[in-house]
């Protein structure tokens, strides 16, 4: 293998020693030629001080030094252990992948993708390992590739899963000619494939129910505002639950070297951690409840009996505050984690006082970019960077885009403080903790508020149990109610989601318009009042064609100027006119070329062609002097256009002719001055 077709450059850092770089290695003749000590000996990552973190052979690659991230570092081929000729050839593509072997020289991947990569070629190999079959290559059969057909069905894997699988699987097609295993298939079609299998379309993000959001909301910031007077309170508690569990764990540790025996001490030297936790316990100098009770008298409402207590109210608190500043930014959870102490300030803008965030954005390159959020974020901000501030000093963060996050936290005693990665389920048990269940209510709204996403309600949500929270839920939900309550406008919210296009904002706000219309209601009173206003223009206006001697045109029109002289009963005051509009007896509907008294029973070509209603074969439009005008600049437009000689279809130049024609009727009728249009006559030869 050629060193300039092994360029590891898109893993490391700049200024990550050269040094302790992958090295080229031909794993391809090593796999071939079955040498396979050789080829587990192969180092596939160390870190910056040359340490391997990963080789060949080992089932759980770390590759922290090219990830970087809080979590999803390591490259996992465990479940295959009990399938050694399958692991090994899922490690030589996913080697590949990783180190961007590609014969057609394709710009490298980065790690995440090759981790994704791995994720879904393990779902082809779970079902390779069920059938028995050695390699890839199986799916060759056709006998092979209808069992995993029937496979990926049986176990309704989404379309969007069954795609991806598919261009995995062409990825290790892509890669023949560099690991040259013979697999024998051509590359499969992955959304045809995938809409063929599963043609369900892609399930939506939930919006909160209403009353549910309202609820989480609520508590949340209702915790982070009772707790911001007492937060220094609160860390010291922390610190001293520390300090105290240290101290115990010296004490028991000089117990030991001084050579007392003690129960989890195991024969062969080794130590039983439970037991060891609970000796530690045991003679810490404090007791938990007495270090609480300064804050337990302080927060008499807050259940804080002893350490367990404390630690759910820890937590509670931390999840409120990161529902907060999620709920109300709608940020990604990728940006949330980036948030510290200095996120949060506030500027004006034509008088008015803005609340906004700061943190990085990752989509189409890392840059910094700033959320308007609500004021109570502040409070959040200000209590989490209070409570974790002895935590940030003592965490390592896994990069630098990291570094001073104020989601950390230290889960156990004998372990140093780390970020945060399990949101979704610290989420729902907060839901779960404080008793935010689903009504039959909610699923129904539910249901309603999330057309495209029916399959994952039937799937997670179920009634009387906790809301199944979930990060992306922030932003789906702030979307979905903004255009629901009319707060916001596509383009503002694109703004406010860092999305490149209109379309995404508009995807993430699916459902609020229906949402907003069903919602529609007009006060009674303000109802009535407009019927009557409208009833009374409808009579003014009728009362008006039968007793003026104002000029009308079209059919019926006319019909009014001959009849004024010997009223019908119905139009004979304005009284029984208004009654006869309020029973419903008479109607007239006007647009800008003529009233119909027909109503909407009129058969509404004039709709399409305004020229049918001047003559209506209904008997039914009547024409004003103010429509009359608008047909005399009907007449001017369409005779200059007529005039230009540009390419008119003939069908064209019969329809506009009719319009011509019946606009110079309306203006005879009114004695209008105009110049008759003179349609043009082609002579041809015969």
């Amino acid at each position: 293998m050629s060193s300039d077709k092994f360029n590891t450059d898109h893993l490391y850092l700049a200024g990550f020693p050269a040094e302790h770089k992958a090295q080229p290695t031909d794993i391809v003749t090593l796999y071939h030629e079955q040498r396979f000590d050789e080829l587990n000996a192969v180092v596939v990552c160390r870190d910056k001080d040359g340490n391997a973190t990963a080789t060949f052979g080992q089932s759980d690659w770390s590759c922290f030094a090219f990830s970087r991230k809080k979590e999803k570092n390591n490259l996992n081929f465990s479940e295959l252990d009990a399938y050694p000729e399958l692991q090994r050839e899922l490690k030589l593509f996913t080697y590949g992948w990783l180190f961007n072997l590609s014969p057609q020289q394709r710009k490298a991947v980065t790690f995440s993708t090759v981790f994704t990569r791995l994720v879904q070629a393990m779902n082809a190999y779970r079902f390779l390992a069920k059938e028995s079959a050695r390699s890839l290559s199986a799916l060759s059969s056709t006998n092979m590739r209808q069992k995993l057909d029937e496979y990926l069905i049986e176990r309704e894997y989404s379309s969007g899963t069954i795609k991806k699988l598919f261009v995995t699987i062409n990825k290790a097609i892509e890669y023949t000619p560099w690991h040259r295993i013979a697999l024998g298939f051509a590359p499969i079609k992955p959304m045809k494939e995938a809409k063929r299998l599963n043609g369900l379309e892609s399930q939506q993000t939930l919006v909160i129910p209403e009353r549910l959001c309202h609820a989480i909301y609520g508590k949340a910031m209702a915790l982070i505002e009772e707790a911001l007077p007492h937060a220094i309170l609160i860390a010291e508690t922390e610190r001293d639950l520390q300090d105290n569990y240290i101290q115990g764990r010296q004490i028991l540790e000089d117990k030991m070297r001084d050579g007392s025996v003690f129960t989890f001490m195991n024969s062969d030297g080794s130590i039983d951690n439970q037991r060891f936790a609970v000796a530690i316990a045991a003679n810490q100098p404090k007791q938990a409840s007495e270090l609480i009770k300064p804050l337990a008298i302080t927060l008499p409402n807050i259940p804080l009996k002893n350490g367990n207590d404390f630690r759910r109210y820890l937590g509670q608190l931390i999840a409120a505050s990161y529902i907060v500043c999620g709920g109300f930014s709608g940020m990604r959870d990728s940006e949330l984690d980036k948030l510290t102490p200095n996120s949060y300030y506030q500027d004006s803008l034509s008088g008015r006082e803005l609340h906004l965030l700061q943190s990085h954005t990752f989509k189409l390159g890392e840059k910094r970019e700033t959320w308007v959020t609500a004021a109570v974020s502040k409070t959040a901000i200000e209590l989490m960077s209070i409570l974790t501030k002895r935590w940030r000093l003592e965490v390592q963060y896994p990069d630098e885009q990291y570094a001073n996050s104020l989601w950390v936290n230290q889960i156990h005693r004998s372990h140093a403080p780390k970020l945060i990665c399990d949101w979704n389920k610290r989420l729902q048990r907060f839901c779960k903790q404080f008793n935010f269940v689903v009504t039959d209510d909610d699923y129904q709204e539910c249901a309603a508020s999330n057309p495209r996403s029916q399959i994952k309600i039937e799937k997670q949500v179920v009634v009387g149990q906790p809301w199944p929270m979930g990060t992306h839920q922030f932003r789906r939900s702030l979307a979905f109610y903004c255009v629901k309550n009319r707060l916001s406008t596509l383009v503002a919210l694109k703004q406010q989601f860092k999305h490149l296009y209109l379309a995404m904002a508009e995807w993430y706000t699916n459902g609020g318009q229906l949402a907003s219309l069903r919602d529609l209601t007009v006060d009674p009173k303000i109802q009535q009042a407009l019927d009557e206003i409208n009833a009374e223009s409808t009579t003014n206006k009728i009362f008006k064609q039968w007793h003026s001697d104002e000029t009308l045109s079209g059919s019926h029109g006319k019909a009014i100027m001959k009849m004024r002289g010997d009223v019908p009963t119905i139009y004979s005051s304005w009284d029984i006119i208004y009654k006869a509009v309020k029973d419903g007896k008479l109607t007239l509907h006007g647009s800008l070329h003529s009233y119909c008294k027909s109503g909407y029973d009129c058969d509404m070509d004039g709709v399409v062609a305004p020229q049918f209603c001047v003559d209506c074969s209904s008997g039914s439009s009547i024409i004003d002097e103010q429509q009359a005008k608008w047909w005399q600049k009907k007449h001017r437009s369409l005779s200059a256009y007529m005039e230009t000689g540009d390419d008119i279809t003939v069908t064209d130049r019969s329809h506009y002719i009719t319009q011509i024609r019946a606009a110079e009727n309306v203006m005879r009728d009114f004695k209008m001055e105009f110049t008759p249009f003179e349609a043009e006559l082609n002579i041809m030869e015969v």
